[in-house]
């Protein structure tokens, strides 16, 4: 690859561009170990021009403000000379990701450490990534190894993952596990929520985190605050980390719905070399687009144990494993909070596993409960209890309803005009949601869906009424 000719030297005093463009002695020396790669690579070293474009995008410069120090004008500096020199970057320091100007900060920390761990003892080991907020401590973790290891591999490669699942399935500690032996991240932002802040209030906290120190002179309007918030995402490379981020779109109120869909469109579309990860129970409708759109998300649905996993936990909790007890890891779907919860339960009042086997019956925890009301209470359609309920009502054990029955079901019995669009739209959301289950045919390939025990114990049983509430 061919690059500019010493005629194009920059023209100006070198003393001068290096007060201007000052660099920390960190990145200094990176700089002359990036120079020695770049010889090795074209076999010329980098020419004022590029080491003056290196130098202003390290201290977050445009191409404008770079230029009035170039004797090029911005178009050339940023469409010709810069345009060559990420590419050559991105084969010389890249390591199969591409280096942009607003990345640089990243590739340079990474080069930083590669070098100072081949040539300084002290720095043997990677350094720790920092962590802000607080982060949830859990104490046992079970299973999980392919997940894990899929979230590990798409974590450098995508701007957003969300992982939804029901309550209790284990979203938070997979993602404390996951960030435990980060790489390539300068520093981890933890967020939990239980309530929705109002979105000012929220951004101030974020910025306050990242800037490591109370900020001052903060901008006056909402979009200006995550303006800021995004420089900082472009400066350095955070993991943010949103748990139960549903929480912020809880609030029946339109207005702060949107503000904080715009919010988290704008972390997710706006350029930065940060990554983010949401947790959550449902998706939010106001976001549904962006699901869609997996060039920007990928959305991750987070099962059960897998039965050697949950046996394992079954076993740590004083429970044999049997055929019985593999029936309950079932009944649970491998949902450790459940099992954990059904299991304390049947210690409690039956003493030990084999009396509840002689009367086994399917219990739902406080904080299952408490999702499925606030599901059944003001998130579920009509249409979608519909479904709901007549999937509870056809299916018993080990059984499913096909996707054809239960749209036959649905239109012979409709008391007002009900598209096939409207009941494939909720049968999605219901999956999203992970309310139901759906299985294809090896043969037919036509979907069936079904119920969990516990959610299906939950309809039949209707505790607060809410199931065949606004005319179901």
């Amino acid at each position: 690859m061919e690059f500019i000719t010493e005629t194009e030297e920059l023209r100006v005093d070198s003393a001068l561009s290096q007060e201007i463009f000052s660099i920390p002695e960190d990145y200094q020396k990176t700089l002359e170990i990036v120079n020695d790669l770049v010889f090795a690579k074209r076999g010329k070293y980098l020419s004022n021009t590029e080491i003056l474009l290196l130098k202003g995008a390290l201290n977050d410069l445009d191409y404008a403000e770079i230029a009035i120090y170039s004797s090029y004008s911005q178009n050339y500096l940023q469409r010709t000379i810069a345009t060559q020199l990420w590419d050559l970057l991105s084969e010389t320091i890249g390591d199969g990701e591409k280096v942009t100007k607003k990345r640089l900060c990243y590739f340079f920390g990474q080069l930083s450490k590669k070098y100072h761990i081949k040539s300084t003892s002290a720095l043997e080991q990677p350094l720790p990534t920092k962590f802000l907020g607080i982060m949830p401590s859990t104490t046992t973790f079970y299973g999980r190894e392919k997940e894990l290891a899929h979230l590990q591999e798409l974590l450098p490669h995508e701007r957003c993952i969300s992982i939804l699942g029901v309550a209790g399935i284990g979203k938070t500690t997979l993602v404390e596990k996951l960030v435990e032996h980060l790489k390539g991240f300068d520093q981890v932002v933890w967020k939990t929520f239980n309530h929705a802040p109002l979105l000012q209030d929220l951004v101030k906290e974020l910025i306050k985190l990242v800037s490591n120190s109370e900020p001052q002179n903060l901008p006056e309007y909402t979009q200006a605050l995550i303006s800021l918030l995004i420089k900082h995402l472009q400066s350095n490379r955070y993991l943010l980390v949103l748990d139960s981020f549903d929480y912020l779109f809880a609030r029946n109120d339109l207005y702060h719905k949107l503000e904080y869909a715009t919010f988290i469109r704008r972390l997710i579309e706006e350029e930065h070399q940060s990554s983010l990860i949401l947790t959550s129970r449902n998706w939010p409708d106001e976001l549904d687009d962006i699901l869609t759109s997996k060039k920007i998300i990928y959305s991750f649905k987070l099962k059960g144990l897998d039965l050697e996993s949950a046996k394992n936990f079954l076993t740590e909790k004083g429970v044999k494993c049997t055929e019985k007890s593999e029936q309950l890891i079932k009944t649970y779907f491998g949902n450790p909070s459940e099992l954990e919860a059904a299991v304390n339960r049947i210690y409690h009042f039956f003493g030990d596993q084999e009396k509840f086997f002689e009367n086994p019956t399917t219990l739902i925890s406080s904080k299952f409960e408490a999702m499925l009301n606030d599901l059944f209470g003001s998130k579920l359609s009509i249409i979608q209890k519909k479904i709901l309920i007549y999937l509870a009502e056809s299916i018993v054990t080990g059984t499913s309803v096909t996707f054809t029955t239960l749209l036959d079901y649905l239109n012979c019995n409709k008391t007002e005009s009900i598209s096939t669009l409207e009941i494939i739209k909720g049968l999605e959301k219901l999956e999203r949601l992970s309310l139901i289950e759906s299985i294809k045919d090896i043969i037919t390939k036509e979907v069936s869906f079904t119920l969990q025990p516990v959610i299906k114990k939950y309809i039949t049983t209707d505790p607060l009424g809410l199931v065949h509430s606004s005319g179901s």
